[in-house]
């Protein structure tokens, strides 16, 4: 069922893989078609970490989701339950807002699957 979740995030345009990884950056369920996207796993619990300590900072709340864009390239981290997390790897040109969209509309099933 995790899954078929992801089956349907990686149909969004733009989207090349979408994983799931624990608060140990163990990967739980993944989606990826290059595997080497995945080496970076292990650091998606210390990314959250880090960028809840600087909107705490700043005085926003916690953290909801982390995207950072490059030049190839973006990666998105949405916090989920129980310390998971998911991942998306998409394409610059992806349409961000509908990203953010979907994952916030996937959270409550993500939670009752994971």
């Amino acid at each position: 069922m995790l899954r078929r979740l992801l089956a349907s995030l990686n149909r969004i345009p733009g989207v090349r893989g979408t994983s799931v990884v624990d608060e140990h950056g163990r990967l739980r369920a993944s989606l990826v078609e290059d595997q080497d996207e995945n080496v970076f796993s292990s650091e998606i619990p210390l990314a959250l970490r880090q960028a809840n300590e600087l909107s705490k900072d700043a005085g926003i709340g916690s953290i909801d989701q982390v995207w950072a864009t490059g030049s190839n390239g973006r990666v998105g981290i949405a916090s989920m339950a129980a310390g998971a997390s998911l991942v998306i790897v998409c394409n610059r040109e992806s349409a961000l807002g509908r990203l953010r969209h979907e994952v916030g509309r996937s959270r409550p099933t993500m939670k009752e699957l994971i």
